[in-house]
């Protein structure tokens, strides 16, 4: 009776090591919760972006990061574009966290916002005339 009970507790055991949650991230994209959870609610891709990008800004400064982004955005085929929208979002929540944590660099991160804002939406100079 007591192996058979230890069996069914050490199976129920390796069934929920299997057992992984699936979630829809914040990002949009489908992730594991654990990852999510610990990973500011992002998917591995664009938390893997993410990282990235605070590296680069962190070695080569911010013009880098901004050369790297736009770069990036300019150069995505246009069947990804669903791809550059969840960059392109990810990189104005960021930077519209950056304004309050970083009030000092407010004028920088105010360009990148429109910047961003404006690849995402472009606009028509001549209404703005």
């Amino acid at each position: 009776m007591m192996h058979s009970e230890f069996r069914l507790n050490y199976d129920l055991y390796l069934l929920s090591l299997l057992i992984v949650i699936i979630m829809k991230a914040k990002c949009g994209h489908v992730a594991e919760k654990s990852y999510a959870d610990a990973h500011g609610g992002l998917c591995r891709k664009c938390h893997s972006n993410f990282s990235f990008l605070l590296e680069l800004e962190q070695k080569y400064g911010e013009d880098a990061l901004v050369e790297y982004w736009y770069g990036k955005i300019l150069t995505y085929p246009s069947e990804n574009k669903e791809e550059v929208v969840c960059f392109i979002n990810h990189l104005i929540e960021f930077y519209q966290q950056k304004l309050v944590e970083v009030p000092s660099k407010k004028n920088y991160i105010k360009k990148m916002l429109f910047m961003l804002h404006s690849i995402k939406e472009p606009f028509d100079i001549q209404t703005l005339r």
